[in-house]
């Protein structure tokens, strides 16, 4: 056993033991079943005696620099200062907004100017058929496109069978790995992927705010094929499997792991699609199954595109809310002016946002995704990058190092 193996079976130690005061905090665990067990049995710690294992935690591998592999310690190094930022929170302690994103997820939060809103309209405008003001023909195309629970279930695992064939062929899983699809309601998210080990996931779509035609694919592949899931499994296999990495066994929420499963999410379906074959996968197969064969597919793409730019308009969001302490009725208003979102969505997004963390991690969408592009347009080779991000324990600090070589 390394050093680097100790650490982190304290790290993991640690996890669960927030988890006691945080439920949640743990995202999935398939570690020793007696470490979970012996960490509900001993309840709620003293936050600060956990807060100061963690110190020591950091401290020892602050020693351990440039003795072990300095990938894997770099990942353990950031996880460690996430862990610290989330005591530090827990307890009460009032850190800036800023640093709080920043210590958990190792990114630079930033507000986003709303001149790109405002171009991004712009293109909506030209798209859409002419009417009333850009919200309610948003609201009116929403309407075009969606579709019953009823409909869409048997779609959803046709397009499944699709994603994972590309997703096969371009980045083999493991043997035997499968997910379970099922609709739930009353939840603050649209979509979620629980992992369960073993190569198996749990994939919950929320079904309270309507499904869409042109959502479907997507939403599968960002929690599935070659999303989470595929994230997942196969970082089980390469790293706790094969290596024997005991911190690949657990997912943190609060980590900056988050930001480039995020990242990996947010650009899935542009790893097995381009423009053009979305276009053709859903004008040829997709709509005329679920009779939406009148829903022209190259303009519906060109308006989910136009539409990417006002991903940035959460986390301005989260600095209305818990930078500036604007109120709730402003934060729907604004949400409904840039994301133009419908008043139901924009409470649901507010909901989200409303939860502890929560809107800290609503930035790791954004610019993970964006983290990403700048990735793959400064080296290219967009696949083979992509499975390194699948199977390597990789930090926002380590891919914006690859990003600036050579520039």
């Amino acid at each position: 056993m390394t050093d680097l193996d100790t650490v982190a079976q304290t790290y993991i130690r640690l996890a669960l033991a927030i988890e006691q005061h945080s439920p949640g905090y743990v995202d999935a665990y398939y570690g020793p079943a007696e470490w979970r067990a012996q960490a509900e049995q001993a309840g709620p710690c003293p936050l600060a005696d956990l807060l100061k294992e963690v110190e020591d935690l950091n401290a020892s591998l602050a020693r351990l620099a440039g003795e072990e592999d300095a990938q894997r310690h770099d990942y353990l190094s950031k996880e460690g200062r996430a862990m610290e930022t989330t005591l530090r929170i827990l307890q009460g302690e009032a850190l800036p907004f800023s640093e709080q994103v920043e210590g958990l997820f190792d990114i630079f939060p930033r507000w986003v100017d709303e001149s790109v809103f405002n171009e991004a309209h712009q293109i909506l405008d030209a798209l859409l058929p002419p009417g009333d003001s850009l919200l309610e023909r948003m609201i009116a195309r929403s309407k075009v496109t969606e579709i019953s629970v009823e409909r869409a279930e048997p779609l959803l695992h046709e397009i499944v069978d699709t994603l994972r064939r590309r997703t096969q062929a371009r980045f083999p899983l493991p043997e035997g790995e499968a997910f379970e699809l099922s609709l739930v309601e009353d939840k603050p998210w649209g979509a979620y992927n629980w992992y369960l080990g073993d190569f198996r996931s749990l994939i919950e779509v929320n079904t309270d705010l309507p499904l869409h035609i042109t959502g479907l694919a997507g939403t599968m592949a960002h929690e599935g094929y070659p999303g989470h899931h595929t994230e997942h499994v196969i970082k089980e296999q390469r790293l706790f499997k094969e290596r024997g990495y005991p911190e690949f066994a657990i997912t943190v929420l609060y980590s900056p792991s988050c930001v480039l499963a995020e990242g990996i999410a947010t650009r899935a379906m542009s790893m097995l699609l381009s423009d053009e074959e979305w276009i053709a996968w859903h004008a040829d197969e997709i709509f005329p199954r679920a009779d939406f064969a009148h829903l022209d597919a190259e303009r519906e793409r060109a308006i989910d595109k136009a539409k990417r730019a006002l991903r940035a308009v959460p986390g301005n969001v989260a600095f209305l809310l818990h930078d500036q302490g604007v109120d709730e009725a402003e934060v729907v208003a604004y949400l409904q002016r840039y994301q133009l979102a419908s008043e139901k969505e924009a409470h649901q997004m507010l909901r989200f946002l409303s939860f502890q963390f929560y809107g800290a991690y609503i930035f790791n969408y954004y610019q993970g995704g964006a983290m990403l592009d700048a990735l793959f347009d400064a080296r290219g080779e967009r696949a083979r990058w992509f499975a390194r991000l699948l199977a390597e324990p990789v930090t926002p600090s380590q891919v914006r190092a690859w990003s600036t070589v050579g520039k």
